[in-house]
């Protein structure tokens, strides 16, 4: 008699949104448009049509990006490096 085989458990793999909440209207609608070879990143909300353009470092993904402009939006300056 042996025993019941145990079922193997499912590995979620979490993936980054396609999506984000604006900043604005509070709406998971903005989008991000990455153009690396032009150094430029877009923000456009589907919903309440916010818009911004700005220019990025070589290596972002576009989960930075978000971060960038949703600083920008907030008015939000770096720290000084010392």
């Amino acid at each position: 008699m042996g025993r019941k085989r145990q079922k193997a458990p499912n590995i979620i793999k979490r993936r980054l949104p396609s999506q984000y909440l604006c900043p604005n209207c509070g709406k998971n609608t903005i989008s991000i448009v990455l153009k690396l070879d032009e150094g430029i990143g877009r923000i456009i909300c589907a919903s309440c049509s916010l818009k911004n353009q700005f220019p990025i470092p070589e290596h972002v993904q576009p989960v930075d990006a978000y971060c960038i402009f949703v600083d920008k939006y907030y008015g939000v300056e770096e720290p000084a490096i010392q």
